[in-house]
């Protein structure tokens, strides 16, 4: 079995390059011992010759289209081109509110003018894409710090933005893989992109079912269509569960190697059985 793998342009990953590197480097060394070949690429080249699946970070517009390509020959491409696109915020936010899964009340906002009758405190996220730099999210409390950090995210090429509640309560960091490997646990402070989780304080460690988050979890991604996926949820006092992120292939840090091997055990699955 041949298998390309494509690392993250860094541009995409702040802060977390290395870790990036890290979790796709574990998974190459697992699919390797399982007897397959692998090959890895970064985003700016052009995957040469036959591969039967496509490992990918991928995020910027020209490696998706490429994927895509390979997509339409009929080579396995994890996450597909698709479900990575469904993680843009205004995308994966409007799937979760279809599917049913509670998350922080939101509207979409366009226009300044939106943010005056707005309730605070509250979250304001760059609307497209992912967040790549500390201004595509700001907490704000007030409609003028809301405004600035609308001009904010405008000034950096995306027009509109999601403004949502804030929710009290522990932050909870999700991982899974397939339909099997899953795990959570709160954030190390130190170890994040921009440090926000900061906002909602020390965990309390309120309690909650376990067994909801990861079936939230699941639903979650199998509605934005993730193989490979994380994200972040709020527990409240009363044990609440509250989705608030879903994204592609995080880099598994706290459970790299653990992660890794799942990771590779599922791609060889897939394969096996043809499996997108």
């Amino acid at each position: 079995m041949n298998i390309a793998t494509i690392d993250r342009n860094p541009l995409n990953s702040p802060q977390m390059q290395g870790n990036d590197a890290a979790i796709m480097r574990s998974v190459e060394r697992e699919l390797a011992a399982m007897g397959a070949s692998v090959k890895n690429f970064d985003e700016k080249e052009n995957i040469g010759g036959v591969y039967d699946v496509v490992l990918h970070m991928s995020r910027t517009p020209e490696t998706l289209r490429r994927l895509s390509c390979y997509e339409a020959e009929g080579r396995l491409v994890i996450n597909s081109v698709q479900a990575v696109m469904n993680c843009s915020r205004v995308k994966f936010t409007h799937i979760l509110q279809e599917e049913g899964i509670k998350q922080p009340p939101y509207r979409i906002i366009e226009s300044a003018a939106q943010l005056q009758t707005a309730q605070y405190p509250a979250w304001i996220k760059r609307a497209e894409g992912w967040s790549c730099s500390k201004e595509d999210v700001a907490f704000v409390t007030t409609p003028q710090e809301a405004a600035d950090a609308f001009k904010a995210i405008r000034a950096g090429g995306c027009p509109s933005a999601i403004l949502c509640d804030h929710i009290a309560g522990d932050i909870i960091k999700f991982y899974g893989i397939g339909g099997d490997f899953f795990c959570y646990g709160y954030p190390d402070g130190e170890k994040t992109k921009f440090g926000l989780e900061k906002i909602n304080g020390t965990p309390q460690k309120y309690p909650f079912d376990a067994t909801l988050l990861q079936q939230t979890a699941f639903k979650a991604a199998r509605a934005v269509g993730l193989s490979v996926f994380g994200g972040d949820a709020i527990i409240t006092e009363e044990g609440s569960i509250y989705i608030i992120d879903i994204n592609d292939f995080p880099s598994f840090l706290a459970v790299r190697e653990e992660a890794a091997k799942a990771m590779a055990e599922m791609i060889i699955e897939k394969r096996k059985h043809n499996i997108q």
